[in-house]
């Protein structure tokens, strides 16, 4: 065992300072592990809604769709006719971004590859559940996106709600601000539109208790990778941020930060010099 692999080399090289005892991050990982002994506590949920047609219709509609705001519809989306291989070897993160616009219609496949509907599945009341692009515990879709649009084709300079079960985007004002929320306000500020993955907690938290915030950025993981590589298929540039002063990010989008709060940022446009 070298000096680094050693226990107590190891722990000083992670936490610079030994972690105190009710280390918060030790505590949730502790807590929300699913044993024998706890699971028919900690899902009690799953109980409530399988004895709940109701319930499961209700949640169905994971959306936060404001009713009181338009819908702008999204144009057919662009083709993703890159082979899969090619286009997962040839995902980078751009530290460089070009100054051309997004295309309305490469925006709608962007944001229909990274959560849009795919199709609905009928459960046993014959209720359609939509059925997304990235994986979701119990199919219950806790996120929302966010556009931060600033250089987008049809589109006003702008932030803007993805409303996937009606295929269309809610004009919410302006996104001042978003670029300097993050870590990297230049490269943020140069996106011809940034992506703001956030998460509604009590959409699964309600069936999974506390394991619910870790599926919450599971899903965040496989929303943002499918948009990732929808960008390389479509020969843009894009770069996940998780360096971002959450409570600034928030404000911008008008989430609490409690009940809603953002998980991950991915910043989009072309690719620098056009290669």
């Amino acid at each position: 065992m070298t000096e680094l692999q050693s226990p107590a080399r190891l722990a000083s090289v992670v936490y610079a300072e030994p972690p105190d005892l009710d280390d918060p991050a030790e505590l949730y990982h502790e807590a929300s592990k699913l044993v024998p002994a706890t699971a028919a506590r900690q899902l009690a949920g799953a109980v409530r809604l399988a004895a709940s047609p109701e319930l499961r219709r209700a949640v169905t509609l994971a959306s936060h769709r404001h009713p009181e705001l338009p819908l702008l519809p999204l144009p057919e989306p662009a083709p993703l006719a890159a082979p899969l291989g090619a286009t997962i070897a040839a995902r980078r993160s751009a530290r460089e971004l070009g100054d051309e616009p997004l295309g309305g219609a490469t925006l709608a496949a962007l944001l229909d590859a990274a959560y849009g509907v795919t199709g609905a599945l009928a459960d046993e009341d014959g209720w359609q559940q939509p059925l997304r692009a990235a994986p979701s515990g119990g199919a219950l879709y806790p996120l929302d996106l966010y556009v931060a649009a600033t250089r987008v084709e049809g589109l006003a300079p702008g932030l803007y709600r993805f409303e996937p079960l009606e295929r269309g985007l809610e004009p919410l004002g302006p996104a001042a601000g978003l670029a300097e929320a993050t870590a990297y306000p230049a490269l943020a500020s140069a996106a011809a539109s940034t992506v703001v993955i956030a998460a509604t907690f009590w959409r699964s938290r309600f069936k999974y208790g506390l394991r619910a915030y870790r599926f919450a950025l599971l899903e965040a993981g496989h929303v943002a990778q499918n948009l990732l590589l929808a960008a390389t298929a479509l020969g843009l540039a894009a770069v996940p941020l998780g360096g971002f002063y959450d409570h600034r990010v928030d404000e911008v989008l008008g989430l609490d930060g409690v009940d809603r709060g953002s998980l991950y940022l991915v910043c989009i446009g072309s690719r620098k010099g056009g290669g």
